[in-house]
């Protein structure tokens, strides 16, 4: 594996190749092979980066809490400074330390057209992202409003779905009683899609 240096020139190297190419063509398929990038890092980082960013997804490489927050606000501020609705009260509490003051707690009654949510794993071979009823709004998966954020760690990066499935078997007592997994099609920029952000944090060493 390379340091970590090279892997931050790798992931923004990816980010700002699409920064250009965030509105996509009613069928993605003219323009999702534009964006293929060679990665022969071994590192499951990049090769994620590398799957979800294929259809448009757009993916935030951060360092420190600082990073994070200029992320957060200069997403907020593209959306009109609209409250972010969080997904759980440690993600709504978390983003208050950082900082963001324009936010509140979701409940099931209410919809958002901005939200946060954590997720449990990231699916390199995918580019998938796994999210679970544990997260937030009990025994409801939390649903990702017309424009999502998600944060993530590096260490949450796995192979595939079966090391995903034993991450959350380690992680919970309990089996979640709901998981979605979001596909790289998903992430299209075709009108009526959802769009996601991931702010994906350097935790390895």
């Amino acid at each position: 594996m390379k340091d970590n240096r090279h892997k931050e020139i790798v992931l923004k190297d990816i980010r700002e190749a699409l920064i250009d190419k965030n509105d996509f063509a009613e069928d993605p398929a003219t323009s999702v092979g534009e964006n293929t990038f060679l990665v022969t890092d071994d590192d499951l980082s990049i090769v994620f980066a590398q799957n979800f960013t294929k259809s448009g997804a757009t993916l935030y490489y951060c360092y420190n809490e600082s990073d994070i927050r200029d992320k957060i606000l200069e997403i907020q501020k593209l959306h009109g400074n609209i409250t972010i609705g969080c997904a759980s009260a440690n993600l709504e509490s978390f983003l208050g330390h950082l900082g963001v003051e324009n936010r509140c707690l979701c409940t099931l009654s209410e919809t958002h057209p901005l939200s946060a949510t954590l997720c449990e794993a990231l699916i390199a071979w995918q580019g998938s992202i796994v999210i679970t009823s544990n997260l937030g709004l009990g025994v409801t998966v939390p649903a990702l409003s017309e424009t999502t954020i998600v944060l993530a760690f590096t260490s949450q990066v796995v192979t595939d779905w079966e090391a995903a499935n034993e991450r959350l078997k380690q992680l919970y007592p309990e089996y979640p009683n709901q998981i979605m997994i979001t596909h790289p099609a998903s992430y299209a920029y075709r009108k009526g899609q959802q769009k996601i952000y991931l702010i994906l944090i350097e935790d390895e060493n």
